[in-house]
């Protein structure tokens, strides 16, 4: 592994991939990392973009198409659509992706419910995991366009939903393009990110294997007979705390078989490109 590790750190050309869960600070550090002269690839902004731009645009046309207020506006051209996408500003990306739930007439209707119906919300999910497979699964040629603009370090800032890719072939390909590099929140940041997460449910990727059986367990918990019934900020709120126990231990496993972990609290207040090498270097 230290072979591995040096190869893709103290070499001229430099290439790491940023695992852990969301809010852990992954694009943070690419981001400082960006400003040191790294070329920061995001497979938020990849999938928002370049993979998924014509599906999220769609999504809101039909949401706009749907709302009778707005519907006028957009026919008569008084209002367009952009997917003004950023990676500080991934809001689209989390609306195309959507909550289960009471659905309404789009997600522009009442507050509290615009849920997308089961087929919807599965198909998107399926989609989206499409989308973070094929982004992860160019890694090299974004790695091979970046030395050819002159960048010869190379930051791969991942989704925190990387550890739902199953795919071992996939998982090993980042690896052998980068170093897998976990930032593994400390017991105090996976609390504040449960708390903002019952605070602020978002929309989320779940485990394809095993969503049925949570969405059944949900229903039978909240006595719910209908999926109408299923208030969607409620269902995020309350599957997520089995989410995070579901990814945490594949987290631990990629970087065990792949990569290096780092501790979140390694990289409070780093001041330069080397103190970050440093930290990974003695990892």
């Amino acid at each position: 592994m230290k072979s591995e590790l040096s190869k893709f750190i103290d070499g001229e050309n430099k290439a790491i991939t940023l695992m852990g869960m969301s809010g852990v600070g992954k694009t943070y550090l690419s981001e400082k990392l960006a400003s040191w002269g790294w070329y920061h690839y995001s497979c938020d902004l990849e999938i928002g973009v370049n993979i998924l731009g014509d599906d999220i645009v769609e999504t809101i046309r039909n949401d706009i198409l749907a709302h009778p207020g707005l519907r006028l506006f957009f026919e008569t051209g008084a209002i367009s659509i952009n997917n003004n996408i950023t990676v500080d500003n991934l809001r689209s990306l989390s609306a195309f992706i959507g909550k289960l739930g009471n659905p309404t007439q789009g997600r522009i209707g009442k507050e509290g419910h615009g849920g997308i119906e089961l087929d919807e919300f599965k198909r998107r999910q399926k989609l989206y995991c499409q989308a973070e497979h094929q982004s992860l699964a160019q890694l090299s040629e974004k790695i091979s366009e970046a030395l050819k603009q002159g960048h010869h370090k190379f930051v791969n800032d991942s989704t925190g939903s990387m550890c739902e890719m199953d795919d071992p072939d996939l998982i090993r390909s980042v690896a052998e393009n980068s170093l897998i590099v976990y930032i593994k929140a400390s017991d105090e940041e996976v609390q504040n990110v449960i708390r903002r997460a019952e605070e602020y449910p978002k929309p989320l990727l779940y485990p394809a294997k095993k969503f049925d059986s949570w969405l059944e367990a949900y229903l039978k918990e909240r006595g719910l007979s209908s999926l109408d019934d299923i208030e969607p900020d409620d269902f995020s709120r309350s599957n997520f705390r089995k989410l995070l126990d579901h990814r945490i231990p594949i987290y631990d496993d990629i970087a065990n078989h792949y990569g290096i972990t780092v501790s979140s609290t390694d990289f409070t207040d780093i001041h330069s490109e080397e103190a970050f090498l440093d930290i990974l270097r003695n990892a």
